[in-house]
């Protein structure tokens, strides 16, 4: 479809030479394969968009298509056997549907990003998947990606562990889980050194509402921290160790990879070059009760961004300019994604003036992408207060939902267990795709494992169901639909073996055929969506229509028929080869196993 586009475009330059021409998909294949809105060219030339659309028709000529003047656009429409035979070739032959080859650019993604000494919520979950998926979908569109963790593993919370630890658990626990008289209500699962931490760090916020003392014996921690102290940094590794082994654990369990893990901590030996650079720049100035501060009003930033506290302790921002100096030497990088919350959007807004003052190389290359928060039916989620929902919770309660389904309707399915954890995992990480990266959600079980109606469990119904035809039309059609080398988060482009395209397309003339070809027509500008509008909300949706047009294609052409031809036979099987392959390499991008059996 690419070179189609290509084809359209020249041929209406030619029409219109030094006319800025876009291109747009319409929203049906009834209304054709590509659309030129006329609007813009027409108010330049000062004439009717509409007439100039119907003039465009009867100028251009195009091979196996038809031009159709629609109202103000100007709409091509491959003719049925041209549009099977472009999407079939594309799809079965040429490699990765709608990938790019490397073309140099070199792109950061910044995600995930939890803080040590905390348990995975549901709420870790959007910037993980978002920014997986903008790792792959770049990966996939010819970029060199680097996916970092930028680890929470330093900073005044830390003082607070620490506090909390010498309070209530050296003395009467000191492996945190070792002979623990763990409350009841605590299941067995979550007995664990993290949880522990965790619980000490809620508790520490609790008690400090009432004992306002206790925030300046974090503070003095934390600087015993920052100043080497041989127990503070002896206890700080020793957390840093119990929360990766966790976090590792989950990562894999999430199909999700990094390529550096470098957390605030790894830049410590680097804050002081980072204030000098930022000295030297001569915006630093000293502020109240003696902070090392920027101004930036200058930029339209109101908020001064801190440095250095009157302590002459680190902050975010610091850490975060320090790690851009560094990325930048590491690196040189054109383009720098931070997939951080909306809440901010102000550090962000001023840590990146801060560095385009210190360096003018950083302007344009830094990005924000923030995501709206999950949020509790009662309200924000808080880790101070204790009322999370935990992502493994979520993921074992998907598991378990589609289990009991299992045990009902397929108890002889093998591999339940892991077809359960497959479709559960798809069910959540699908609701947190398809939903806009910048609206915050409200959490409902319901909502988050949801199994029926737009939900990644339909997707990979469709995919399943695709992978059962192929089973029974024998030969190799099953094999074909399989990737030629095992899937891991280093494959963003899945290999499939390239299939030589069926001697007739007799029987894709249908329109419930048509219509699947058009949709899967449109999984190139999904993708590139993704990269476009940092989400994958566009990919989910296509993917989505890909399996309601494949549905509707399953009802109205039967594909093993006694009766058809073995030209029909042949055609509809490539078509669901080529739409299997199709919906396996989309949800890969947005982290999902697509399954052969449900």
């Amino acid at each position: 479809m690419e070179r189609l586009k290509e084809a359209f475009r020249m041929a209406l330059a030619k029409a219109l030479p030094g006319q800025d021409i876009v291109l747009e998909r319409p929203r049906s294949g009834d209304m054709g394969d590509l659309a030129f809105p006329c609007f813009r060219v027409a108010k330049v030339l000062g004439t009717n968009p509409v007439q100039l659309a119907k003039d465009l028709a009867t100028q251009i000529v195009m091979d196996d298509a038809e031009l159709l003047a629609a109202g103000p656009y100007l709409n091509l429409r491959l003719r049925p056997e041209a549009r099977a035979s472009r999407m079939l070739e594309n799809l079965l032959v040429t490699g990765a549907y709608g990938s790019a080859p490397a073309h140099g650019e070199t792109v950061l993604v910044e995600y995930s990003s939890p803080n040590i000494a905390k348990l995975f919520t549901i709420g870790h979950l959007r910037s993980t998947m978002i920014g997986h998926t903008l790792a792959q979908a770049n990966r996939y569109l010819g970029c060199k990606v680097q996916r970092l963790n930028h680890l929470g593993d330093w900073g005044t919370q830390f003082g607070t562990l620490l506090a909390a630890y010498k309070r209530w658990a050296e003395a009467e626990n000191p492996q945190l889980d070792q002979d623990f008289e763990w409350a009841d209500e605590i299941p067995e699962k979550r007995r664990s050194p993290l949880f522990r931490l965790f619980q000490l760090y809620v508790r520490f916020h609790a008690e400090e509402e009432k004992e306002p003392g206790m925030r300046d014996e974090a503070r003095a921690w934390f600087r015993r921290l920052e100043e080497g102290d041989a127990e503070a940094r002896r206890l700080w590794t020793w957390f840093r160790e119990i929360s990766l082994a966790t976090f590792q654990r989950i990562y894999d369990r999430l199909g999700v990879g990094f390529d550096a893990m470098n957390g605030e901590a790894f830049y410590e030996d680097k804050l002081a070059s980072a204030v000098e650079a930022v000295k030297a720049a001569k915006i630093l100035e000293e502020g109240e009760g003696g902070a090392q501060i920027v101004r930036l009003e200058d930029m339209g930033i109101q908020t001064p961004c801190m440095m250095l506290k009157g302590d002459g302790t680190s902050i975010y921002a610091t850490r975060d300019v320090a790690a851009g100096l560094y990325r930048k030497s590491t690196y040189h990088f054109d383009r720098c994604l931070y997939v951080v919350g909306a809440e901010q959007i102000l550090h962000f807004q001023q840590v990146f003036a801060v560095l385009g003052k210190v360096d003018a190389w950083f302007q344009g290359r830094l990005t924000h992408t923030p995501f709206g928060m999950i949020n509790l039916p009662e309200g924000k989620m808080s880790t101070r207060k204790g009322n999370v929902i935990f992502l493994e919770d979520v993921l074992d309660e998907a598991k378990e939902r589609v289990l009991a389904i299992i045990r009902e309707k397929n108890p002889e399915l093998p591999q339940a267990e892991e077809v359960a954890e497959t479709l559960g995992m798809g069910a959540v990480l699908f609701f947190n795709a398809l939903n806009d990266r910048v609206k915050s959600i409200t959490f409902t079980w319901e909502r988050a494992v949801a199994l029926d109606g737009d939900t990644g469990p339909y997707v990979q119904y469709a995919h399943a169901r695709i992978m059962s035809v192929l089973r029974k039309a024998g030969g190799d059609w099953a094999q074909r639909g399989r990737p030629t080398v095992t899937l891991d988060h280093e494959v963003a482009a899945i290999p499939f073996e390239a299939v030589a395209l069926p001697t007739s397309l007799e029987g894709l003339e249908d329109a419930a055929a048509q219509n699947l070809l058009f949709e899967l027509a449109g999984l190139p500008d999904a993708i590139r969506a993704v990269q476009r509008e940092n989400m994958a909300t566009a990919l989910a949706r296509q993917l989505l229509s890909i399996a309601k047009a494949f549905s509707s294609f399953y009802t109205n052409c039967p594909i093993l028929w006694p009766e058809n031809s073995d030209a029909v036979r042949e055609s509809r099987l490539a078509l669901c080869l080529a739409t299997a392959r199709a919906l396996r390499q989309g949800l890969w991008l947005m982290g999902i196993k697509a399954p052969e059996e449900m």
